[in-house]
């Protein structure tokens, strides 16, 4: 649905091209990171879990397709932009579902799997919407229509995923452990349930999250994810009215979009068994936000040729998937190493 929302709200909707970047898609933007939050609290406590999140994420995004093609003026479309933000961000929720379910050493091929399977169902989708709507028989509205039934289609997987499995050996640092936490060994966990409370449970929270981010391996990740995630939140969110102020009047967002997320699924599937990967944290670090640095100043600056700016853009998307890959399971390995009975050796 993406990489034709922007036309379809010119186009059909009748909103000016201004009013859609200024006034409705910036709401994503300033959304996204409260809903992120959001979402990671709930996924913490039992009384929600990754499947409640994902559930609630694939309703929030069969709303989204609704309000988008149902909804009248330019109020509706602004109210999609946050529901749409609370579906992307309950897909943080899927790594959870697959640390959970697999032990520390499938972790890496588990989640490159998985992030390749998302990326080769956005590129299904981009590719079969870009040759629907160049069938001129076909309008704009009838892809948001089968959206729509695909975000039906996710809601039921979402409530059919298998719960939580209970793991013995799972624990989480108490006060009493936590000038070991580094050193010796961790206390026996004591699980972060609804049943401690609301206030007990928010700050053993936010106990485990300072106490995890002195992690070698999470500190690096989450000052690459402080600086990579915005910047690509805002190019995917705008790369369409880039490619606009290009004068590539006659787009094939839809091709570009199914050519990157095919490229990124493969590649990001290819490295799920590259043992080099699960070291050289800081290298990875630097190395991928000095070259993505570098894809975006060389997009900016392409000429108007529209394989040029595309190729730009794919090679941008292609990096950041794989990399958050790599930083995914790597964050999930080094915390299971920290809560080991045995600082990790078990592993």
């Amino acid at each position: 649905m993406r990489p034709f929302l922007v036309d379809y709200l010119i186009q059909e909707k009748g909103i000016g091209s201004e009013q859609v970047y200024q006034d409705v898609l910036d709401l994503f933007v300033y959304s996204r990171l409260p809903f992120l939050i959001i979402v990671g609290f709930c996924a913490e406590f039992d009384c929600c879990g990754y499947r409640a999140v994902l559930v609630a994420g694939a309703f929030c995004g069969f709303l989204t397709v609704l309000m988008t093609r149902f909804g009248i003026g330019i109020s509706s479309q602004q109210a999609a932009q946050f529901t749409v933000s609370a579906a992307f961000a309950s897909r943080v929720a899927v790594p959870s579902m697959a640390f959970t379910l697999c032990l520390p050493s499938q972790f890496q091929e588990a989640i490159h799997t998985l992030k390749a399977v998302m990326l080769f169902s956005n590129c299904c989708a981009a590719g079969l919407g870009e040759l629907l709507r160049d069938a001129e028989w076909v309008p704009l509205n009838f892809l948001f229509d089968l959206s729509a039934l695909g975000q039906v289609l996710s809601l039921l997987c979402a409530a059919l995923l298998p719960g939580a499995r209970a793991s013995p050996s799972a624990s989480t640092p108490t006060a009493a452990a936590i000038s070991n936490t580094l050193e010796e060994h961790l206390l026996p966990r004591s699980p972060r349930r609804c049943s401690q409370g609301p206030l007990n449970g928010v700050q053993a929270l936010l106990q485990d999250l300072w106490l995890s981010l002195w992690l070698r391996r999470v500190m690096w990740w989450t000052a690459w994810a402080l600086a990579m995630n915005p910047i690509h939140g805002l190019t995917l969110t705008y790369w369409q009215s880039m490619v606009r102020s290009k004068h590539i009047l006659k787009d094939h967002n839809g091709y570009l979009s199914a050519c990157m997320y095919l490229a990124a699924s493969l590649l990001t599937l290819g490295a799920g068994g590259a043992w080099v990967l699960q070291r050289s944290t800081s290298l990875l670090v630097v190395a991928s936000v000095f070259l993505a640095a570098y894809l975006l100043l060389q997009l900016s600056a392409a000429d108007t040729r529209q394989l040029t700016v595309y190729g730009w853009i794919m090679l941008y998307q292609c990096l950041f998937e794989v990399v958050t890959a790599v930083a995914t399971f790597q964050v999930g390995v080094g915390k299971a190493q920290w809560l080991s009975p045995v600082n990790g050796k078990a592993w």
